[in-house]
């Protein structure tokens, strides 16, 4: 038995569907062709308090033409750009955020004085124009960093270490929201960040935290030693203090002469034998 295919206007219904589906997947050939890719998003990791934020959204377009770039802090808008329009650039209200207009534009926004409040992710959608409309987004997050200005308190438990001898100290970190991580080094080499306590402190400004940080080290190296405390934020900001310490070398005492502690001075043996001399003469 055959099966035949009815006609229409000269064209089978096989070749009609074939031309139908043609037509549909050219501009999805196209899109494949040429279409939006490699969007990046560039947001600091953390920032201080009260600095200028640049975030960047990076994308090849090919041979689209851009339609939308449009910026979110969670899930709320607040930037667009929009080449088609005039004016470009469109801010969208939201509470302590501001947005540097003269600054930004299709690959970044420019945020000035930034507070812990932006604290959060923040998303860069990218769209091409007609016919694809093809987007994507990508996402990054930000950290804003309240911290106090200097460097990490480094206390140890005397001056001067010999050989075989344990070496104790500990270091304080400026107070800062969040915690400050605290690294220690001997000699320029890295020992880890010792025994860790955070200490919370509230300000006017919100809470903030004092970290400290605790060790013991065995001197097994004769000769000086370096140490350093390094207090560092999401390894962005960072401070650190560093001491050089003498070894405690024995003194042996000297044959000729007692040594007066008390008055720190010497006697001299020649200054003895005149004096003797004199009061034999004057008697």
């Amino acid at each position: 038995m055959t099966k035949t295919t009815a006609c229409h206007g000269g064209l089978t219904i096989t070749t009609w569907w074939f031309w139908w589906c043609t037509a549909a997947l050219v501009p999805f050939v196209i899109g494949m062709a040429t279409c939006l890719k490699d969007v990046f998003i560039e947001v600091p990791i953390a920032i201080r308090e009260g600095t200028t934020a640049i975030l960047r959204c990076d994308y090849d377009l090919e041979q689209e033409a851009l339609y939308t770039v449009k910026w979110y802090k969670g899930r709320r808008e607040f930037f667009r750009y929009v080449p088609k329009e005039l004016p470009h650039t469109r801010v969208f209200p939201l509470a302590t955020i501001n947005v540097d207009v003269s600054e930004s534009g299709p690959n970044q926004v420019v945020l000035r004085q930034v507070t812990p409040e932006l604290d959060g992710k923040y998303r860069c959608e990218v769209s091409a124009d007609a016919p694809t409309f093809h987007t994507q987004i990508v996402a990054a997050w930000m950290h804003v960093v309240r911290t106090m200005d200097g460097k990490p308190e480094l206390h140890l438990e005397k001056p001067q270490y010999s050989l075989g001898e344990k070496l104790r100290a500990n270091c304080s970190s400026p107070l800062s929201n969040p915690p400050a991580n605290i690294t220690w080094f001997i000699n320029d080499k890295e020992l880890g960040n010792g025994r860790i306590i955070r200490i919370p402190s509230v300000r006017p400004s919100g809470q903030l935290f004092k970290t400290v940080s605790s060790i013991e080290y065995d001197v097994l190296i004769a000769g000086k030693l370096k140490v350093k405390c390094q207090s560092d934020i999401y390894h962005v900001i960072w401070s650190e203090t560093e001491v050089m310490l003498d070894e405690d070398k024995p003194r042996l005492a000297s044959i000729l002469q007692p040594h007066d502690h008390s008055a720190g001075l010497t006697s001299s043996p020649s200054f003895s034998i005149i004096l003797l001399i004199t009061c034999v003469i004057i008697r």
